[in-house]
């Protein structure tokens, strides 16, 4: 291989090895959603839908205080009436998760809100 040969396949794979990690970085961004919890059901969708890479931002509202957890990721918050609470997490598992509320006695474990990470 030539000098010249050489350093135009060096140049390429460094251009390659950018783009690459360029396309990697767009794709990721950060997915920013606004919940409100009322008699123990969201109003709205459900469902969130982000995908695999993004940073998830849920800001959580309820008329009454409540331990939120979210399975899969294992991430537990305090919703505290009258200010929002805030889950946020880095999308890193593809599927569909349940938020579900933490109570004693009837509702406990009732999932409330899923995330779904599309990969």
């Amino acid at each position: 291989m030539t000098d010249l040969a050489r350093r135009r396949l060096i140049a390429w794979v460094a251009v390659a090895a950018f783009g690459g990690t360029a396309a990697v970085a767009a794709a990721a961004s950060t997915q920013s959603f606004s919940i409100s919890i009322v008699g123990g059901r969201v109003k709205g969708d459900e469902t969130l839908k982000v995908r695999k890479g993004d940073q998830v931002r849920v800001s959580l509202t309820s008329e009454r205080p409540m331990m939120l957890h979210l399975h899969g990721y294992e991430i537990e918050i305090k919703v505290e009436p009258p200010a929002p609470a805030l889950l946020a997490f880095k999308a890193d598992l593809a599927g569909r998760f349940p938020v579900h509320v933490h109570t004693h006695g009837a509702g406990n474990h009732r999932a409330v809100l899923f995330i779904e990470v599309h990969p």
